[in-house]
């Protein structure tokens, strides 16, 4: 009897080994189109579709984005789904917000790459592109920054630990010590103390004074989720950047 038992843990155990030797990495590339040959979208987490490629860059199947809809909210949500899909790896050619650090805490590598789909998923099998940094986010849509430039009266705003465009950009919107207010040129317009900074409801405080003085892009280290719904529906633009003030707006404006 003992024998028996002993021998069916040892199958259970085998079966289990083969299981997850059979378990593979797996890419997905964020496309508006379902072929392998089309281009890489621009907006990784609001693409219609993504094609998922295996560990050797061989297509598998093409998935619809069920988050591309979601706008602020898609880099989270998918930050859970693609996981479940098996994904390690993602492709696109630009990220907004912090989307970049989101996947990196679910364990999936974000990459950037323009070209075609099955191009960018055989170059990243290959170990070819390096893994996208975090400050690369702040190159947004054009479709953003021509609405944020329409009038070229709307204006940048960024958290920061100082009074000059030389501090550090502060970690987070709310609680930052100082706003700085620039021009579509970069020009430094308000270095301002943030009023808000010890009251009770920080963050859609700061997000309406600034609205108030035509703020259509803010930048932060990071943005949490009841900020990012204030800035959504007053239609201004979040850019996660680490570093100093003025290069956070040389990213921005060029």
């Amino acid at each position: 009897m003992k024998q028996l038992v002993f021998a069916s843990l040892v199958i259970l155990i085998l079966l289990s080994s083969l299981a997850l030797a059979g378990q593979t990495e797996r890419i997905a590339v964020a496309t508006k189109e379902k072929s392998p040959q089309a281009a890489v979208s621009d907006k990784a987490a609001l693409a219609p579709y993504f094609l998922i490629f295996d560990e050797k860059g061989a297509f598998v199947e093409a998935i619809d984005n069920p988050f591309k809809t979601k706008t602020l909210e898609a880099g989270k949500l998918l930050a859970n789904f693609l996981p479940q899909q098996g994904i390690t790896a993602v492709i696109g050619t630009d990220y907004c917000g912090d989307i970049i650090g989101i996947f990196k805490n679910k364990g999936v590598t974000a990459y950037n790459f323009e070209g075609s789909a099955a191009q960018a998923a055989a170059n990243v099998a290959q170990g070819k592109v390096p893994a996208a940094l975090q400050e690369n986010t702040l190159v947004t849509s054009h479709k953003v920054m021509m609405k944020a430039t329409s009038t070229g009266q709307e204006k940048i705003a960024v958290a920061a630990g100082g009074d000059s465009r030389t501090a550090e950009v502060n970690a987070q919107l709310a609680s930052s010590p100082y706003l700085l207010v620039f021009d579509q040129k970069g020009k430094l317009l308000e270095a301002i103390e943030n009023p808000y900074r010890q009251s009770d409801n920080p963050g859609p405080d700061v997000v309406n004074y600034l609205a108030g003085k035509g703020v259509t892009v803010m930048i932060a280290g990071g943005f949490g989720p009841k900020i990012l719904e204030v800035m959504k529906a007053k239609e201004i633009w979040p850019i996660a950047f680490n570093g100093h003030a003025d290069d956070a707006l040389k990213k921005v404006l060029h």
